[in-house]
């Protein structure tokens, strides 16, 4: 019934299998061309053909010897260890009776041509060792997919009945036995070899070789731009699936480890492929699940470490499930990616979920195939490498190309923003430097005002206040000397604009003669008393602009008492404390004023003017006024850093 079966799955695929040979075969067969005979051919005028196949356990000491007895014939080949004495370990003997039937002067070779031998073993004919694999202990060589041939010698061969002696090393959960068998002229033998090792070999290291080659640059481009998470997840899963085929194609155990082992860790690298496969396709898709990504990759650890722990007794149970969760995991990823497919809508993506519809079809077929049918000669997985490379490297190509069109579109945004940008800055610049002349300008109809206000203005006062307390007509010396004093004061507003470059007088009394000499006579004919002191010299210099705000306020000052005191006595003195402050002091004993009330008022002009004088200058003005007694201070500290507004 089992035969049947396989015969019935093997008419199903063979269609599929002869188109996806000649798609990925095509390059090969062009490269080497082998000669395909008759399969009735015979060796001359030789014939050699396989009449009985038995099988049997061995005997003797750890089972190497040939047993006599306990023979159970076969029908075919591939023969698997299990569907004899399930999970048998130890050495397996095969017996090929064959006949070889040739003429006396015809010394023709034979062929014989065997695809796999599971796990390892040795081949005699008839009692005369023909090969030997390179160990038959543990650690075991692998030859379960290493197609081989040799060519026995007619010297070897007796006319007649012929006896091929295979001893197989069998391994649980290995499908340990011996796969298909060929023996007879090697014009007809040798095709039937190459397509086992293109099957077999090429096809799976040509898969090996672009999946390496798409890792490497997928790893590449990640390296170079990080936020392309997809490419170093695909360079991951590129990774794992070499080292499984390595796995395939590698002809002995790596690092000492026994075929346990190493299937452990075959399975081990299964899993984190299809658990990197996961986490390639939602990326991707620009998606993430962060609780199944934390279980996945708690799963990853928890599979890693189980084989360190002694569970002997359960090793075949712990490889099948690790088979069946990495198969599992693929599965959900196929099916679960067409719904991701279909709600993100993208090109590269919907191209993965059509590769992964063909994927679970191919799984399937493959699976049946190995697990019921016992067939793992018809298996269409090993013919998609190549086509799914292909396609993987569109879709990269694909998401790599949309990548570049969104950083020129970034880039085309930018340089757009950045020349708005600059237009808004220029004109802001262009606004503001233009309210900043329009301040520059009122700034200086302001100290102008101020200028005339406390100068010219001063001088007009006072010359007004002279006309008027005269008791006789002035001459018209006396108007012309006026007049040339309202000129020097006109002068003196002019040239404080350039105060920066003005001299500072040598000595406080120099400083101070001018607006003496003005004001002295004023208060004479006003009959005000008048005292002025000022020290003999300098004990820190002022600047030009603080000399020229400090005769202002001392101008405004006097000017104010000429005005609004109706005082008797003024008096004048500058002179320096202990705390290096140069102080200007104004007294009168007038009527007095509210300092505070007339600050808040707004209605001194020259108080106003005062104090925006001093700021400048770092200066502060202190004023008491009382009936009968008014002071005005003017403090300049010398030990804080000058500021120079102009």
């Amino acid at each position: 019934m089992q035969q049947n079966q396989s015969r019935r799955y093997c008419s199903i695929t063979r269609y599929i299998i002869k188109f996806l040979y000649c798609i990925c075969l095509g390059m090969l067969l062009i490269l080497v061309k082998p000669s395909y005979a008759q399969s009735n051919l015979q060796l001359g005028n030789c014939t050699a053909h396989i009449q009985n196949m038995y099988i049997a356990k061995g005997i003797g000491k750890d089972h190497l010897q040939r047993p006599e007895n306990g023979w159970l014939k076969i029908k075919t080949f591939p023969d698997f260890v299990d569907s004899h004495w399930k999970n048998y370990s130890g050495n397996i003997w095969y017996k090929i009776q064959l006949n070889y039937d040739c003429p006396v002067q015809q010394h023709n070779p034979v062929m014989l041509v065997i695809n796999r031998i599971n796990v390892t073993g040795e081949i005699f004919i008839n009692d005369d060792l023909l090969w030997q694999d390179q160990s038959l202990v543990e650690p075991l060589s692998r030859s379960w997919n290493m197609p081989r041939y040799w060519n026995i010698p007619a010297s070897s061969l007796k006319k007649g009945e012929n006896t091929l002696w295979i001893r197989v090393i069998s391994v649980p959960t290995q499908s340990s036995g011996l796969g298909k068998v060929f023996i007879g002229n090697p014009k007809e033998i040798m095709p039937k070899f190459q397509e086992f090792w293109y099957e077999q070999r090429v096809l799976t290291f040509f898969n090996l070789i672009f999946s390496l080659t798409l890792g490497i640059v997928a790893l590449i481009i990640w390296l170079f731009h990080h936020q392309e998470k997809v490419f170093g997840w695909f360079a991951l899963t590129s990774l794992a699936w070499v080292l499984f085929l390595s796995g395939h194609l590698i002809s002995y155990t790596p690092a000492g480890l026994n075929q346990i082992q190493f299937t452990f860790l075959n399975l081990i690298i299964l899993n984190f492929y299809s658990v990197f496969f996961c986490f390639y396709a939602w990326r991707l898709a620009r998606v993430t699940f962060p609780k199944i990504e934390k279980i996945l990759w708690i799963f990853l650890l928890t599979i890693t470490f189980i084989p360190l722990l002694p569970f002997d007794q359960y090793q075949n149970t712990l490889l099948f499930i690790y088979f069946f969760t990495g198969i599992l995991i693929l599965f959900a990823n196929f099916i679960s990616f067409q719904c991701i497919a279909w709600k993100v809508k993208q090109i590269e993506s919907t191209l993965l979920a059509y590769i992964f519809i063909i994927y679970i079809f191919i799984s399937i077929h493959d699976l049946y195939g190995f697990f019921f049918i016992k067939n793992q000669e018809n298996l269409l997985f090993p013919y998609t490498g190549p086509i799914t490379t292909f396609f993987i490297a569109i879709i990269l190509g694909l998401r790599l190309s949309k990548n570049i069109k969104e950083i020129s579109r970034f880039n085309k945004v930018l340089e757009e923003n950045i020349i708005q940008t600059r237009s808004e800055l220029t004109n802001s610049l262009t606004t503001q430097y233009k309210l900043e002349l329009i301040n520059i300008k009122l700034q200086e109809r302001i100290n102008l005002a101020h200028d005339l206000h406390d100068g010219l203005g001063g001088s007009l006062v006072r010359s007004m206040a002279l006309i008027d307390q005269s008791k006789v007509n002035l001459s018209n010396e006396q108007f012309l000397s006026m007049l040339k004093l309202l000129r020097d004061d006109l002068r003196q507003i002019i040239d404080s604009g350039s105060s920066v470059d003005a001299k500072i007088p040598k000595t406080p009394i120099l400083w101070g003669a001018p607006i003496r000499y003005r004001f002295s006579q004023l208060f004479d004919e006003m009959d005000i008393y008048s005292y002025w002191h000022f020290p003999n010299q300098w004990e820190i210099k002022p600047s030009p602009l603080e000399c020229l705000t400090l005769l202002r306020v001392a101008e405004e000052s006097l000017t104010n008492i000429i005005k609004h005191s109706q005082a008797t006595q003024v008096k004048v003195q500058m002179f320096y404390n202990d705390q290096q402050q140069l102080i200007l002091e104004i007294q009168d004993n007038g009527i007095g004023f509210d300092p505070a009330l007339v600050q808040q008022s707004g209605l001194s002009i020259g108080i106003r003017s005062m104090n925006i004088r001093l700021e400048k200058i770092n200066a502060k003005m202190k004023i008491d006024s009382q009936a009968g007694r008014t002071i005005i201070q003017v403090i300049k500290s010398f030990n804080t850093p000058k500021v120079n507004l102009l």
